[in-house]
């Protein structure tokens, strides 16, 4: 059985930061003991001084493209990635070819990835099929991801439930498995409807237009108030992907006040990319600019991550090949849109607590505690705690990364980030008491990462005078 002792670092843990060394025996947790505390020996001591120990970053927005388009990226490439990039624990989403809709083909994903990934990994379905949710629920589906944009892939139309009873209906069963149902939203109708407007004022019909028209804050607004009122009726756990408009996120403010059982994902990508991005890399950098330009609409971004109106951070890793990308410059009502982020997501948000725009803590729970509560594996996974498994991330904060598109893991090979300069990043991931990740590069074979099935679970009370936070208990 191996044993580590992680000596000197400043650990996280649920109830704030403490100098510790952090004892490890075998795939869990031990002890963790003052710095100058003896135990028993470990057989080898990880030198952490200067740096933060972490839990292993979860994810709960992966596209593994696998299976069907391995050609972007496969369980390997995204997994190390995900590894070297601090993650231990990610789950992905069904629009792949064929959609993973029925519980022969949850199964067929799950072998795939069981053979090939190096973190441990989990498996959104769609919920198209409503004699196939119970199904899916028991072969251990992570909950069930519904898509309203339809425009075509990666926003499968066969993955697509916009009709309001229809989404009622399916609400309802995803109710009964008492797994979290994740939705894009989006009107999809209303968009087309303000691009086809804005072309026919003059502008150009490119992905200069299709960002700023994409990122209209009542395209989104309008989407989240209809999934606010349906999960008033069903009770269903909703979660709220690719939450960026000011207008949802006073609804979602609101709803989380009121006690509704909803809990909401930001992915970097909308925050960060910027005009200038487009201009120089085309399709690589959209959805850059219409966010990003406006500091009032960043103020509001901020401040939900600040106070946890925004639950986490996801990744929303979505390779597509640099072949691909130019489909969507040329049209981009029917190109793929999506860029890969595992190798320096914790770099981009790090550099935002150099910068002063988000608390350390409030990352660490955005990243880590919160994900796992919402998966149901919290705190066997997602805290540094005695007897919680061994799934860390130690953190330089002050080393300097540079992106660049021939050093990344991800199949792509390419990054919208490349020329940036970050401040953070991991040196060394630890899954079940095993380095898999150290400085870059990867310690385990494909294979190492396990099965983690989805838990039923409902929304509990949250302490008296709060509504922050991710309050779930086991259902019955």
């Amino acid at each position: 059985m191996k044993s580590f002792r992680i000596r000197g670092g400043l650990v996280f843990t649920p109830t704030g930061t403490v100098e510790a060394d952090v004892i490890v025996r075998g795939e869990r947790i031990e002890s963790v003991v003052e710095p100058a505390a003896r135990s028993d020996d470990a057989e080898e001591e990880i030198d952490a001084s200067g740096k933060w120990v972490w839990p292993g970053l979860i994810d709960l927005h992966a596209h593994t493209r696998v299976p069907g388009y391995e050609y972007k990226e496969d369980y390997a490439t995204s997994s190390m990635a995900a590894a070297a990039g601090g993650y231990t624990t990610y789950v992905d989403m069904p629009n792949v070819e064929p959609p993973t809709t029925t519980l022969e083909l949850f199964e067929e994903k799950r072998e795939l990835a069981d053979r090939d990934s190096v973190i441990d990994f989990g498996h959104f379905a769609g919920p198209t099929d409503m004699d196939q949710i119970p199904k899916l629920a028991k072969a251990g589906a992570a909950g069930f991801k519904i898509y309203q944009v339809t425009g075509g892939y990666p926003h499968d139309p066969r993955l697509a439930i916009d009709d309001p009873a229809r989404l009622y209906e399916t609400f309802g069963a995803i109710a009964d498995t008492g797994l979290p149902c994740v939705v894009h939203p989006f009107s999809q109708s209303l968009f087309e409807h303000l691009y086809a407007l804005e072309t026919k004022r003059g502008k150009a019909a490119d992905i200069h237009t299709f960002s700023d028209v994409y990122t209209r804050d009542i395209v989104w607004r309008l989407a989240v108030a209809i999934l606010l009122e349906l999960q008033r009726e069903t009770g269903v756990r909703l979660q709220v992907v690719h939450t960026h408009a000011p207008g949802s996120l006073r609804l979602l403010r609101r709803a989380k006040q009121d006690g509704l059982g909803v809990t909401v994902a930001a992915d970097p990508k909308y925050f960060h990319l910027r005009h200038e991005d487009i201009q120089k890399q085309g399709a690589r950098a959209i959805p850059g600019g219409a966010v990003t330009s406006d500091p009032g609409r960043m103020q509001v971004i901020w401040d939900a991550i600040d106070d946890g109106v925004i639950d986490i951070i996801d990744s929303d890793h979505a390779p597509h090949t640099l072949e691909d990308l130019k489909l969507m410059e040329e049209d981009p009502l029917i190109g793929p849109f999506g860029a890969p982020h595992y190798d320096h997501l914790l770099s981009l948000m790090l550099t935002d607590v150099s910068t002063g725009k988000i608390r350390v803590q409030r990352l660490f729970e955005a990243l880590t505690e919160f994900p796992a509560r919402i998966l149901g594996v919290y705190p066997e996974k997602g805290a540094v705690l005695p007897g919680s498994q061994a799934d860390l991330v130690i953190i330089d904060p002050e080393m300097k990364v540079r992106p660049a598109d021939d050093e990344m893991y991800s199949k792509s090979a390419w990054t919208p980030y490349a020329g940036w300069e970050f401040t953070g990043g991991p040196t060394l991931t630890m899954l079940r008491g095993e380095v898999i990740a150290q400085d870059g590069k990867i310690q385990v074979d494909p294979g190492f990462g396990h099965f983690v099935p989805g838990r039923a679970q409902r929304f509990s009370d949250p302490p008296p005078g709060r509504w922050q936070g991710v309050s779930l208990e086991p259902r019955d």
